[in-house]
């Protein structure tokens, strides 16, 4: 039977009341367990998008300094394009631009190629203004 001073019925009531703890706790457990899952799935999707737009940003920023630098590049080309422009207009060639400057005569000519048109169908005492009397 069961031990003095138990009986039957309370010791069903207790076996019942653990039970129900027990059901109480793992519920209360599965309820945090489903709000952290959730939390988790939430919070990892956001790590998504944020790879998503750092590659967005990545991208824009990329364009935006290959804008700058090639506009900084022409800005260079056309000054060096110039600066060959004006050297021969005092009569030097391009061979003699390129050997002075030790740069390969395609350079120099890529670089004229660059140059102003003003810079390139003038010549120096075209362009400058007239001093003479009026």
């Amino acid at each position: 039977m069961t031990a003095a001073g138990t009986s039957k019925l309370e010791a069903r009531r207790r076996a019942v009341e653990a039970n129900r703890r027990a059901n109480e706790a793992r519920a209360a457990r599965d309820k945090a367990n489903i709000k952290d899952a959730t939390e988790f799935m939430y919070e990892v999707g956001k790590i998504a998008e944020v790879e998503q737009w750092k590659k967005e940003r990545l991208a824009q920023l990329r364009a935006q300094v290959d804008a700058e630098a090639a506009k900084k590049v022409a800005g260079h080309r056309a000054k060096a394009g110039a600066a060959v422009a004006r050297m021969q207009d005092r009569g030097e060639t391009l061979t003699t631009i390129a050997e002075n400057t030790e740069v390969g005569i395609g350079i120099v000519r890529t670089m004229l190629r660059h140059a102003p048109k003003n810079e390139k169908t003038a010549p120096g005492w075209l362009c400058q203004p007239d001093l003479g009397p009026r």
